[in-house]
């Protein structure tokens, strides 16, 4: 439900918007420099206005979330229904729901490990939107901020390095779009190419003991795992007309980056294989629990496997599943469940707790047996999954490849890692099948 301040900032955005269109309207006919000189400084004030704007209505739609997100879990309140997304879950829970995590590495220095309601920046020094820099980049630049930037972040190749408050401020957009950051993984900045991190292998040995009787022994083991950073990369092309012409490509670009490397994200953080240079993720990462549809996958006809699937979790002593994450495919056959007379099935307690998320990062051709058309229900505890990032974007500029179709390709690099702290964490529901 939209707040009333999100109301208000939304109509001074369709104000501010048609005020740019107008001057920018006014500007393209002005013969007089003066005058054109006066009408460029205001479209550029009211440019850095509607970023402004832009960045208080995403706040409010983060701070709204938060409320909602909290009032569900108030006593007495109906919470999450199982099966359902309604986009607005965090999940925002650290160890004792109170503390945020820092490390400390070998040289004593800090390191943040962010919660999915914390972010890599700082929201009041981000400068220009990387949309509207990308841009820049083509277009040149329309103000003397965008000037400076430019001038800062280029390369020898004629890349383009995105300074770090912005590209901090992309990687949180980018967060905010990932489902498995919504279940609650938490985020840690990579300062090089490699972190080292230490898990839990196996518990320590704990018992009772008479007087002046021996103490139980039993060392606990851990192990170490790495965050190797990986490159993501992709290409974007848009057409030089609608670069030159368009008023909002900025915002068009930097939300397609945004949503589709965050999709790219959560498939190879829960589903990839660690082939081709990406993460390995959860259902292939050794150690995590497991339960079968049966030899050749089976379609759902209850919640008795999705219990199935949380009870594993609950035997492995992890009382508190975050989330399950599934294709929009299984959510649809999940809310299709009907008793014998065709009412809707009732959602068990054990199910409805641990919320659904659903994306279409998920497969739907897995094989299981002579089934190729599987898919999975990935439930965890989702804060024992952690995302490395390098705090660098960089961006490149393909002016010539697609030339002949009066494109401009946009060619992005990011670089990031998974991996888990504790695999037993992380239960998969494997061979789902579409119903015959």
């Amino acid at each position: 439900m939209k707040t009333q301040k999100l109301i208000e900032l939304e109509r001074d955005r369709l104000t501010i918007m048609e005020e740019a269109r107008s001057l920018l309207h006014d500007l393209e006919s002005e013969t007089d420099e003066a005058k054109a000189r006066e009408l460029e400084r205001q479209h550029d004030k009211a440019m850095r206005s509607l970023d402004a704007n832009k960045l208080d209505i995403e706040e409010e739609q983060m701070n709204s979330a938060d409320e909602a997100e909290r009032n569900a879990r108030r006593p007495g309140s109906n919470g999450s229904v199982g099966g359902s997304d309604d986009g607005a879950n965090d999940f925002a829970r650290a160890w004792s729901g109170e503390g945020r995590g820092e490390w400390i590495d070998e040289k004593g220095n800090a390191v943040r490990v962010l919660e999915n309601t914390d972010r890599f920046s700082d929201t009041r020094q981000r400068g220009n939107a990387l949309g509207d820099t990308v841009r820049a980049m083509v277009t040149g630049a329309r103000n003397d901020t965008e000037r400076r930037a430019l001038a800062e972040g280029t390369d020898s190749a004629g890349g383009y390095t995105v300074p770090t408050p912005l590209a901090s401020w992309f990687i949180d957009r980018l967060r905010s779009q990932s489902v498995a950051v919504r279940a609650g993984a938490r985020t840690v900045p990579m300062e090089s190419q490699t972190l080292a991190i230490a898990r839990l292998e196996t518990d320590p040995t704990i018992g009772w003991r008479a007087e002046n009787a021996s103490i139980a022994e039993g060392d606990p083991t851990f192990g170490a795992v790495t965050l190797t950073a990986k490159s993501l990369a992709g290409i974007l092309k848009v057409s030089r007309e609608l670069m030159a012409d368009s008023l909002n490509v900025g915002e068009m670009i930097e939300n397609a980056l945004a949503q589709t490397m965050a999709l790219e994200m959560d498939r190879a953080a829960i589903w990839g294989d660690g082939s081709s240079n990406q993460p390995t993720g959860v259902v292939n990462t050794v150690g995590i629990n497991s339960v079968s549809m049966g030899t050749n996958g089976a379609a759902l006809a209850d919640y008795d496997s999705l219990i199935d699937a949380i009870y594993e979790l609950h035997a492995a002593n992890v009382p508190n599943p975050t989330a399950g994450i599934h294709h929009p495919r299984t959510g649809r056959e999940l809310a299709k469940l009907k008793d014998a007379d065709g009412n809707p099935l009732g959602v068990p307690g054990m199910v409805s707790n641990v919320p659904l998320l659903s994306t279409t990062a998920a497969p739907i051709d897995d094989t299981q047996g002579t089934a190729t058309d599987a898919s999975s229900v990935v439930y965890g505890d989702f804060r024992q999954m952690f995302l490395g990032m390098r705090e660098s974007i960089n961006i490149r500029i393909l002016d010539q490849l697609y030339a002949d179709s009066g494109q401009i390709g946009i060619l992005v690099h990011a670089r990031m890692d998974v991996q888990l702290a504790q695999p037993k964490a992380f239960c998969e529901l494997a061979g789902i099948i579409p119903p015959a």
